[in-house]
């Protein structure tokens, strides 16, 4: 039964090898990124969920049972409604808590190492703080700050522990764009805007978060998603290409056109620009494929 479990969060592309503490939600690595926490499971015995945040907006639950009793499905929602009231509380502190450490950090001044290494300039940084060594990128939902994530220089991603991230994103804009850019992430985004003079770039931060964002947001003029594309874990059980699947949901969302690069050893646009060591052929490749609404 057990076993049966830890497969179930596998086929999901969540990364674990043995059960975590009864009841309590374990943050995981994933496949397309061993080193992240964008996996996420809780195993109560008779049930449980998985949810890997690059690939699905919503968790998917496993029961011990494969035909679970509705007093059995009756007791998993209680409990579930009894977590999240106390999540809640948990979350609402954690919120105010990341806004005081917000307000305290300095402007990003100079280059960071992690964007030295990702080839970028300053240009698009302005909304980015500091704190120590971390690189610091704010989140909004709506307006309202609503988490932060954080970037080490050797490129370890974290977002603030019990803050939300679903629907978040960082909009580097210009008041005199003639096309919108949605992407996964801080690096992809800055690589795009410093790449596309004209362009307005929202940063979503992850495949599912990309999803998630393109049901809220009306796009008008030209407007492109800009995917990853993981061929590396496309060539892997269950072959899936978790950056074209999400960029194609995030596409028809919208109603706008998809580009994602080809030919490239790695998977997003910032590979591209510093693989092609041309940001013509960046804008050019992206711009094909975008479509005004």
């Amino acid at each position: 039964m057990n076993m049966d479990f830890l497969t179930f969060c596998r086929s999901h592309g969540v990364l674990i090898d043995h059960l975590p503490p009864m009841g309590k939600i374990k943050r995981c690595g994933t496949e397309a990124h061993p080193r992240s926490q964008n996996g996420g499971v809780m195993f109560d015995g008779e049930f449980g969920w998985v949810q890997n945040w690059e690939t699905m907006t919503s968790p998917e639950t496993w029961f011990a049972d494969k035909a679970p009793s509705t007093a059995k499905i009756a007791e998993y929602k209680a409990v579930c409604q009894a977590r999240h009231k106390a999540e809640a509380g948990k979350r609402e502190a954690a919120r105010q808590r990341m806004v005081g450490r917000w307000e305290s950090l300095p402007p990003l001044r100079g280059i960071h190492p992690y964007l030295e290494r990702k080839g970028l300039s300053m240009q698009g940084c302005g909304q980015l703080r500091i704190d120590k060594d971390l690189l610091v990128v704010p989140m909004y939902r709506y307006g309202n700050l609503v988490s932060l994530q954080t970037i080490s220089p050797d490129g370890e991603k974290r977002f603030t522990k019990d803050c939300p991230t679903k629907g978040a994103s960082l909009v580097l804009r210009r008041r005199d764009s003639t096309i919108t850019c949605f992407c996964e992430g801080l690096a992809t985004g800055l690589s795009i805007f410093q790449c596309i003079p004209r362009s307005t770039v929202v940063v979503c931060f992850n495949a599912a978060g990309l999803v998630e964002v393109s049901k809220a947001w009306k796009p008008l003029g030209m407007c492109c998603v800009c995917a990853d594309n993981d061929h590396g874990t496309a060539k892997k059980p269950p072959y899936v290409n978790p950056g074209i699947k999400a960029g194609s949901e995030a596409a028809r969302n919208l109603g706008c056109g998809m580009a994602y690069p080809v030919g490239i050893e790695g998977t997003d646009w910032n590979d591209a620009m510093q693989e092609w060591e041309n940001p013509w052929r960046v804008r050019m490749a992206i711009e094909r494929g975008a479509t005004v609404k």
